[in-house]
């Protein structure tokens, strides 16, 4: 009886992630998180560097700018991370990245330790007419990731990033 009752305790006690949504649009406010009510909206200038807007949040990326047109879901007001090779560090623990990419060319999201340990890496191939989902998750914290497409000469387009910042129980 007690087997019985503990797997069916674990069945009902399946805990889902707690996650932070970066669309590109807004950067934290004064509460150092994103989608509150006191985040600032983007710069409405064509190309703005990126490097530290995102930092309250925890999120610092060394390379990558935010470009502004209607190129994922044709809105012009959309903004969208674009780069030759996005990297990115947190200063926030982070178990998963999932990011949307709209390519001509394969690209690699890769996962990095503290110590510069590769965790994970998910690749996709081309998708010219719809945005695709590079996605890895950890059972260590993600301290750096990068995104690379297949050619160092090509640009990517990124947007909508989502950040697992809760380890997901195995």
């Amino acid at each position: 009886i007690k087997l019985a009752f503990a797997s069916t305790l674990l069945v009902a006690t399946a805990a889902s992630a707690a996650t932070i949504n970066v669309d590109f649009e807004s950067m934290p406010g004064a509460d150092r998180l994103l989608n509150t009510a006191d985040d600032e909206p983007m710069a409405d200038n064509y190309l703005v560097w990126i490097r530290d807007q995102l930092s309250p949040a925890g999120i610092t990326f060394s390379q990558g700018s935010m470009m502004q047109g209607g190129f994922f879901d044709g809105n012009a007001q959309n903004h969208f991370l674009t780069s030759t090779s996005p990297i990115g560090t947190f200063s926030i623990p982070v178990f998963g990245i999932s990011i949307e990419s709209k390519s001509y060319w394969p690209a690699t999201l890769t996962a990095y330790g503290a110590s510069g340990n590769v965790l994970a890496t998910n690749t996709i191939s081309s998708s010219p007419d719809a945005a695709t989902r590079l996605s890895v998750t950890t059972t260590e914290a993600i301290a750096s990731f990068s995104v690379l497409p297949d050619n160092h000469n090509y640009i990517l387009n990124l947007d909508n990033m989502v950040l697992t910042v809760s380890a997901v129980p195995e």
